[in-house]
């Protein structure tokens, strides 16, 4: 299938496709399962998205609250984490991903007791030169275990890990560039369509993409779409948007299209040809000299 790929202007902008206003959905919530009393806390925010100026530091404060009836201790750690193209997160070692914040962040303090109902802040620290990686992510975790001893207690005690979602970036949040690098949609049995769309960051900041799919006959007539979910791609890499659902039937040539909003001032638009299988394709008009009469 050939794909087309191009950018339309803002005014084709429609009310279905949504911008993403924060990265909650990366939030990692880690939960170690409870022995004897139970721990409640809660971590806020859950994701920041800090853009600096080269060489100015700037700090910001993640506050930690127990909720529970127990008295608690907090250890506080930082993390990498990766993101595949399918979207999923994952953990990683500090200092193993090129975008690690290890030597751009730093925190204090690193351990600190909580009375039940009481909330403590963790004051961070970033700041990002003029040269090296432009955009940095990182992950601050809180681990909240329970002070509260036992003369009975055998085991661990009960503890929770929270996780803060961190994004560091000198790049300016208009300054996002994508491009459409792939676009192909297959059939589901007989009434059902998978529309994939492949978009790389081809910026130095991450992105928030959404968009729609949809499906037209020969005519132009709409058989079937929807929207795409929204997803972040990290600077330099690739992600994988798709859509599954139930689509009508044609024959010949249909159209696929992907339709995707990644913050620049122009939509991402691909394009590719589907025939349902079965259906016989619209030979194109045969043209030739026109006679006069």
């Amino acid at each position: 299938m050939r794909i087309l790929a191009y950018r339309c202007g803002a005014a084709a902008r429609g009310s279905a496709i949504v911008r993403a206003i924060g990265l909650a959905a990366l939030a990692i919530p880690l939960l170690a399962v409870p022995s004897r009393a139970q721990v409640l806390a809660m971590v806020s925010p859950t994701q920041a998205t800090i853009t600096v100026r080269p060489d100015e530091p700037t700090e910001r404060d993640v506050t930690v609250s127990n909720m529970g009836a127990v008295p608690v201790r907090v250890k506080v750690r930082l993390s990498d984490w990766t993101l595949t193209d399918r979207g999923e997160i994952g953990l990683a070692a500090l200092g193993s991903t090129a975008g690690t914040l290890e030597g751009a962040l730093s925190y204090s303090p690193a351990e600190f007791p909580l009375a039940p109902g009481q909330s403590g802040r963790v004051r961070i620290k970033t700041g990002l030169g003029s040269s090296g990686h432009a955009t940095r992510w990182g992950m601050l975790l809180c681990e909240v275990r329970s002070s509260a001893a036992a003369a009975t207690e055998i085991g661990p005690r009960a503890s929770t890990e929270l996780g803060t979602t961190l994004i560091l970036s000198r790049i300016p949040a208009d300054q996002v560039h994508a491009e459409i690098t792939g676009l192909s949609a297959r059939a589901l049995g007989g009434d059902s369509v998978v529309i994939t769309a492949r978009v790389r960051n081809t910026g130095l900041r991450h992105l928030l993409a959404s968009g729609n799919a949809a499906l037209a006959d020969p005519g132009g007539a709409r058989l079937g779409g929807g929207p795409l979910a929204t997803g972040l791609i990290l600077p330099g890499a690739t992600r994988y948007f798709e859509w599954v659902g139930p689509a009508t039937r044609a024959a010949g040539s249909c159209l696929a299209s992907a339709t995707l909003d990644v913050g620049e001032p122009e939509l991402l638009v691909g394009e590719t040809t589907f025939v349902w299988l079965g259906a016989r394709a619209t030979p194109p008009p045969v043209t030739g000299p026109t006679s006069a009469r």
